[in-house]
């Protein structure tokens, strides 16, 4: 009798021993795929998806396994670019991890207005007459994170003046441009200055899931022209004088912020430099707002 209540003590035991060791255990599933056609990972909150499409020898083989995941566990995301093996704690993969680092961009077609800072006594810049067109910017694009955060340099044309409709114009003596009046009596219309720029932006950008973005930088520009035009009417004839020689700075920089929902968004644009050369004409920096095409 001792002899069976012993062995049936020491079966109860090995049986616990072995349910806990079973439970201990961690189930690790393998599943190994040569030369699969397609492997794509989907990864929300709550799921992870993987699906794999064709292998070797078997185009129609198709595989997907979905594992919950609980809101305390953090995920590991393994990268390998070479022979460097290294691990990213914590970071979930966005879909920006499937680009390259490096794309070629068309972006940004702006259209505002221009106004005149820290402008000479009479110089009476009006905002809403004074147009900056700029061209889409044509750059280069580098992802170092593969997310959604990027640097760019770009370059894009750029057309800006600056009109007054008051009493004072700009006036071109010898190599000097100055303001002044109009003729007495005159129908006045507009005296403006026009500068082109090639300009080129390096950009810091990113951009949200949900359609909302930014850019912040700055634009080196190279003005290459600028150009005169003043119109006026008196005693019945229309009189149009122009100059395309008024010595504008020849490099500027701006300072750029921009906000973007989904395709539409606005910008501003302030630029501390002096647009003209100072030595031949009034000093005055400049500030800019509008809207961007993406």
């Amino acid at each position: 009798m001792k002899k069976i209540i012993l062995l049936a003590t020491s079966f109860l035991f090995m049986a616990d021993m072995y349910a806990q060791t079973r439970d201990s255990l961690e189930v690790t599933h393998t599943v190994s795929i040569e030369n699969p056609d397609r492997v794509t990972l989907r990864q929300s909150d709550k799921q992870l998806t993987v699906e794999i499409e064709g292998e070797n020898g078997n185009p129609d083989f198709h595989y997907v396994r979905e594992v919950n995941l609980s809101g305390s566990e953090s995920s590991v995301t393994k990268e390998r670019n070479g022979n460097w093996d290294f691990n990213i704690p914590f970071r979930k993969q966005t879909a920006q991890g499937k680009r390259k680092r490096n794309a070629v961009i068309l972006k940004d077609l702006k259209l505002g207005l221009s106004t005149a800072l820290n402008t000479p006594a009479g110089m009476d810049v009006n905002m809403a007459s004074s147009w900056e067109i700029t061209t889409p910017t044509l750059g280069w694009a580098y992802y170092p994170w593969r997310t959604n955060t990027y640097f760019s340099i770009g370059i894009a044309g750029s057309w800006r003046n600056y009109r007054m409709t008051g009493k004072q114009r700009f006036i071109k003596e010898g190599s000097n441009l100055v303001l002044g009046s109009y003729p007495e009596g005159a129908d006045i219309q507009f005296s403006r200055i026009k500068i082109f720029s090639w300009s080129v932006p390096m950009m810091i950008s990113h951009k949200f899931k949900n359609g909302l973005g930014f850019d912040l930088g700055a634009i080196i520009n190279f003005n290459t022209h600028a150009s005169l035009k003043t119109r006026y009417k008196l005693d019945g004839e229309s009189y149009k004088i122009t100059d395309n020689n008024i010595h504008q700075t020849p490099v500027t920089v701006d300072l750029q912020a921009s906000f973007q929902c989904k395709i539409v968004g606005i910008y501003v644009k302030y630029s501390p430099c002096q647009i003209l050369d100072a030595a031949y004409g009034p000093k005055f920096s400049a500030l800019s707002a509008g809207i961007v095409l993406f």
